[in-house]
């Protein structure tokens, strides 16, 4: 019968699958209880598609020889493809449990438990597998991929590399044996390869020793490209392993914040598969997440070349064009990516616009709205997959007397963020007789002055940037925080899964992502009646809470009080600005720019004859694209100025320099504006429908100069411009006036601020002891 199982596979891989399958049923007929023909039948149907068939085949085979692994594993994977995981994790538990040493056993295991969202279980049967056998370069990558989705990047991209090194010495091991004598070769290969391994793995141990050590990343990933045989002979198989390996690298890399490494690893990829459209899709991205947006575009066209219907490259790209203020097929660029926004919002898709970039496109408000939803469902699914049992919550009762409302505010951007320049100050001014504040760091501290003030000041920071968002959320939950505080939203760092889980009875969105988050688990989002008046309440999913005055804080009165002292000041000359003429400028980054906006800058240069536009070259490659636009519109690039980024205390210090700046419509200057009226230099600002193009009114409505500095019309803003420019006595008096309510005004009075905040969380804790949910509330 040995013989005939072997005649089978022989039939199967020569004659094809309808002589293999008649084979199957002629030992079928001879001998109904043939449990191998059982089992390759269902091989058979399986690989041609026939899944609830294959089933069958599998569950009869296991019914005649219940111990039979190879159709247990036939019947698990089946189960996977149909999606019944549980099943599926019972079918390849039994294959462990007869095949106790076999590694592969437990790679299904683990990668079933995996897809449920058994994240620690999945991570300890690869560490099975892995410790079976070691050389298991697919194990190695699987765990990678596990430890990344439990926030342990470290260690994912030690499995990562691990993988990549196993890779590329089996097929140097591979391409020696093609070069022995065939006796050699034959004598080679009965003798084992295993002890050859082992030094592969201490290879890849010791590359990844020097990657944990610090700044060997990139040393590592050298050393690995280094002993990599020549593309052109490695198998196509082999090739695509290891990109696969070095694409999931780069994308932890570039995750955390390690750009060069990310580029490092997509290099390789587009050297292994130069026809890879995802390839040089990632590679742009890490390249434009590098700010050489020039490189990224030229990486995109690529992409879009071998492959025109690719939504998310065509998405980044034309980011990528606005960031460089690229607008030569503007129009048409925006009309497309709408459609397939669309397209993929009917289709039920995440969209491949993300809520970030959204925010500053020239969208609906209901497009923007809905792009958020998806991305908050995509989050809610993330966290269903981690199957976290429902998190304890503080009971809803009134608070004891002497006990203090639980406030934890959680972010990536605890250091040197804008964020922190901003909030600073705010940890450590709470009232702490009634509020108990918690800090949750998301990413490491950088060591900065920032990082180290609010580590100092908050009644208790904790460092989670290595925790798993399920540890996260049990450690929330266990500190009995009444108030949690979302101050990432959907910027670059966020764990948005974290809230996903409701590890507290009220949660809320708050300054870091100036758009609706369109998330039920985000319920409230502290706003104020500038940037959303009772009529554009339908841009939003949340509840608002709003607050009097402006509900953007900053830290300006405590940090840079040395902005007072005008001798102190620098001067026009040291950045290259003209001592005698009108100074107009913008130091918003250049994705805030659009065609329309510019234009009427341009416009306002040829009304104000003696002016000049000074800007930030942030990133510096829009440079070029922005004097090309200011000549197409008759005025000399030479009256448009470019300086460098500076360091913070230096930018705002110079920001006053300027006699009026010029706001961008679609997304407004937020910290750039505190910046500015901090410095004492007006503003002429048009709030326009949505969140991010209102926060500068709001700014100015604060400052107790709102109706100098806020305009109704793309003409008036113009106007306003012109008149400023023109009219020295009201400039210089709206300058003054300016500079003496800086002390005073609403805008800069962090402690009172402060104050309003804390009767915002009292109010939303209050709200939810009502029992009704939460609802809409303006504080006075």
């Amino acid at each position: 019968m040995l013989i005939g199982c072997v005649c089978l596979v022989l039939v199967q891989g020569v004659l094809g699958r309808a002589a293999a399958q008649q084979c199957y049923l002629e030992a079928l007929r001879l001998d109904v209880a043939y449990a191998p023909a059982w089992r390759g039948l269902g091989d058979l149907l399986r690989e041609g598609g026939e899944l609830v068939q294959a089933l069958s085949c599998y569950q009869e085979a296991v019914r005649l020889r219940p111990c039979y692994a190879d159709a247990f594993t036939g019947m698990g994977v089946v189960l996977k493809e149909l999606k019944r995981l549980p099943e599926a994790e019972a079918c390849f538990e039994a294959v462990v449990r007869l095949r106790s040493s076999c590694a592969l056993a437990h790679g299904n295991l683990a990668g079933v438990m995996y897809e449920q969202g058994k994240l620690d279980a999945a991570i300890a049967m690869y560490h099975k597998a892995l410790t079976i056998e070691p050389s298991f370069p697919e194990a190695y990558n699987n765990l990678g991929n596990a430890l990344r989705e439990a926030g342990r990047y470290d260690e994912a991209i030690a499995c990562y590399s691990a993988c990549i090194q196993l890779q590329y010495s089996k097929a140097i091991q591979q391409l020696q044996m093609q070069q022995l004598q065939p006796d050699a070769s034959a004598a080679a290969a009965a003798a084992g390869l295993s002890g050859g391994m082992a030094g592969i793995v201490g290879t890849a141990a010791a590359n990844n020793a020097a990657i944990a050590a610090g700044g060997g990343l990139m040393g590592g990933l050298a050393a690995m490209a280094a002993s990599r045989p020549p593309q052109q002979l490695l198998p196509v198989g082999v090739a695509q392993r290891v990109s696969v390996a070095y694409n999931n690298l780069g994308g932890i890399l570039k995750m955390t914040g390690q750009t060069l490494a990310a580029i490092a690893c997509y290099e390789q990829v587009v050297l292994l598969q130069p026809d890879s459209p995802e390839g040089h899709a990632n590679l742009a991205s890490a390249y434009k997440d590098a700010a050489r947006h020039d490189v990224a575009i030229q990486s995109y066209r690529r992409a879009l070349a071998l492959r025109p219907d690719f939504p998310e490259a065509f998405a980044n790209y034309v980011h990528s064009l606005q960031c460089v203020c690229d607008w030569a097929d503007r129009p048409a660029l925006f009309k497309r990516l709408e459609q397939e926004v669309r397209r993929d919002l009917a289709a039920g898709r995440l969209p491949s616009v993300q809520p970030f970039h959204a925010m500053a496109y020239p969208f609906s408000a209901d497009l923007a709205l809905a792009i958020s939803v998806k991305y908050a469902e995509h989050c809610s699914l993330a966290a269903s997959r981690l199957s976290l049992p429902k998190l304890p919550h503080p009971p809803a009762v009134p608070l004891a007397p002497g006990q203090r409302l639980r406030v934890g505010y959680v972010s990536s951007d605890f250091g040197n963020h804008p964020l922190s320049h901003l909030m600073g100050s705010v940890f450590g001014l709470h009232d702490h007789s009634r509020i108990e504040v918690f800090c949750y760091a998301l990413s490491p501290s950088d060591g900065s002055e920032w990082r180290l003030r609010i580590e100092a000041e908050a009644e208790h920071f904790l460092d989670v940037s290595s925790w798993g968002v399920v540890d996260i959320a049990r450690r929330i939950s266990a500190d009995g925080i009444h108030v949690a505080v979302n101050l990432n939203g959907y910027t670059k760092g966020a764990r948005n899964e974290i809230f996903a889980l409701w590890p507290a009875p009220v949660q809320t969105s708050y300054m870091g992502f100036p758009a609706t988050t369109g998330a039920p688990f985000l319920p409230y989002l502290i706003t104020d009646k500038v940037v959303a008046p009772s009529q554009l309440h339908h841009c939003y999913s949340e509840c608002l809470a709003l607050m009097p005055n402006c509900y953007f804080v900053n830290d300006y009165k405590r940090c840079h009080r040395d902005v007072l002292n005008k001798a102190a000041l620098p001067c026009r000359s040291e950045f290259g600005l003209p001592k005698d003429k009108i100074i107009f400028s913008c130091s918003n980054q250049l994705y805030k720019y659009d065609p329309d906006t510019f234009t009427t800058w341009c416009n306002i240069l040829k009304r104000v004859a003696d002016s000049v536009l000074w800007l930030l070259r942030f990133p510096p490659f829009g440079e070029t694209n922005i004097r090309m636009q200011a000549a197409a519109q008759g005025v000399d690039p030479a009256r448009i100025i470019f300086t460098d980024v500076a360091h913070k205390d230096l930018h705002i210090r110079r920001s006053g320099l300027a006699d009026v700046f010029l706001d961008t419509p679609l997304c407004n200057a937020h910290t750039t504006g505190c910046d500015v009226l901090w410095g004492g230099c007006p503003m002429v600002t048009l709030p326009m429908e949505r969140m991010a193009s209102r926060v500068a009114a709001s700014l100015a409505y604060a400052s107790g100069l709102g109706p100098e500095m806020v305009v109704s019309s793309q003409a008036d803003y113009e106007d306003r411009a012109v008149l400023l420019g023109t009219n020295r006595a009201l400039r210089e008096s709206l300058r003054a006036r300016l500079e003496s309510t800086r002390l005073t005004c609403p805008l800069f009075d962090t402690e009172g601020w402060v104050h309003n905040l804390e009767k915002v969380l009292f109010k939303m804790w209050d709200i939810h002891l009502e029992g009704k949910g939460p609802r809409s509330f303006e504080v006075q």
